[in-house]
């Protein structure tokens, strides 16, 4: 018995210690630095455009931040092509990423702390069938790389190329290249990675939706000379979905009932009924749309039902859009942008100086503030933006804006809960 009990306990002990060098191993995952690439799109069809964003995150205290990082990243060059987005550089002698296809996000734009170069390409196995992109970040001042938000550092166009099959692909951090150094100026060994994996390829239908409300079959309705705003929805047959808005060529009908204005914007002109449609190469989607008199009794919704518009960018317009100073009582928050006449606030940012909640709704598809809903808002290189007017219903704030210094004031007496 005292036999079984020595060993017995000798296994307990066994089990503790390799309990205990688990946990050491998963605390020190969980300080390893991250180099991470990420797309605003997980599906893509031909000829669309997919925004490549980098990140470093998860960067320890005791490394003192980073002084530099060299990023190479590889994708596939007969799914992607870089074609209208770069520019040979005859002071470099290589081919980079024109300014408007290169993105620097809020966190470091216009600023003298980083120095972030334009990606450019590079070949290092031309047998591969694969495409290097290389991005270099350097500290200025005396100051470190530090991630404080979930933006990217960087962010770049590609675009599929127009004869692709439909296939499974991947962008990812490549190792050889890839260089990182701490504060000291020392090599950073033994980062972490996480890669972009795409689906792309012709959607299985087209859905045509309100702004980004879940498909349905109902009839939209719409009042005589108003307009509404539809998107349209690639489904896959995997059941992954990805928007094609601009994509798509949009007729309607009956030109005499629905006008197409524009791609994913209708108006109604005359009573009836008609069907706007939106192609992509084969695929057609279509909805019926009815046209009542103004305030006609089939107008009315239940109150109970909400509609939600998140607009869907035009990203490169976004991404050149002039930058705006936010000042947050007193404080300086991270820039907006001053996009299709209005100012637009970075929301996890100034609510973070105001001291209000931000959070999501899984059911709606869009950010809280303080538990309320936020009805209109842009999500560009993984951040929401709303508009600079919609923070006085929302909060209470007071918001002044300056056109000359493109300054945004926002100031509020205390936390509205």
């Amino acid at each position: 018995m005292y036999l079984l009990r020595k060993i017995t306990a000798a296994l307990l002990a066994l089990l503790v210690s390799i309990a205990s060098l688990a946990g050491i191993a998963s605390a020190a995952d969980a300080k390893k630095v991250s180099v991470d690439v990420a797309t605003n799109y997980t599906t893509l069809v031909p000829g669309q455009s997919v925004l490549v964003n980098v990140k470093i995150s998860n960067i320890p205290s005791d490394l003192g931040g980073l002084r530099s990082a060299k990023v190479v990243l590889s994708y596939d060059e007969n799914v992607f092509t870089t074609e209208g987005n770069i520019r040979f550089d005859e002071d470099l002698g290589k081919y980079i990423w024109r300014d408007d296809t290169f993105f620097i996000p809020s966190k470091t734009f216009e600023t003298t702390d980083y120095r972030i170069e334009n990606p450019y390409l590079e070949d290092s196995k031309p047998a591969d069938g694969r495409q290097e992109v290389v991005l270099s970040i350097s500290a200025l001042n005396n100051k470190t790389i530090n991630q404080a938000t979930d933006e990217a550092f960087a962010s770049f166009f590609l675009r599929v190329k127009e004869e692709v099959k439909t296939q499974d692909t991947s962008i990812h951090i490549v190792s050889e290249g890839t260089v990182l150094e701490d504060a000291a100026g020392k090599p950073v060994h033994g980062y972490g990675t996480t890669s972009a994996h795409l689906l792309v390829g012709a959607p299985q239908k087209i859905e045509i939706v309100r702004g980004t409300l879940p498909p349905t079959s109902d009839t939209f309705k719409l009042s005589i000379n108003n307009g509404m705003e539809l998107n349209a929805l690639a489904v896959f047959d995997n059941g992954d979905t990805a928007y094609v808005t601009e994509l798509t060529s949009w007729e309607t009908t009956d030109p005499q009932v629905i006008q197409a204005r524009a791609q994913g914007n209708i108006k109604a002109i005359g009573l009836g009924k008609a069907s706007v449609t939106a192609t992509l190469g084969s695929v057609t989607g279509k909805h019926e749309v009815t046209v009542y008199p103004a305030n006609a009794p089939e107008l009315i919704e239940e109150e109970v039902i909400r509609v939600i518009i998140t607009r869907i960018p035009n990203e490169r317009s976004f991404a050149a859009a002039t930058a705006v100073q936010i000042k947050v009582n007193g404080k300086t928050a991270e820039p907006g942008r001053l996009f299709d006449g209005t100012v637009y606030v970075p929301l996890r940012s100034v609510s973070k100086l105001l001291g209000v909640d931000v959070g999501y709704d899984s059911v709606q598809k869009a950010p809280t503030i303080n538990s309320k809903t936020v009805t209109h808002f842009y999500t560009f290189s993984g951040v929401s933006y709303i508009m600079a007017r919609d923070l006085s219903p929302l909060l209470g704030a007071e918001v002044k804006w300056d056109k000359s210094t493109t300054t945004l004031t926002i100031k509020a007496s205390a936390p509205k809960k």
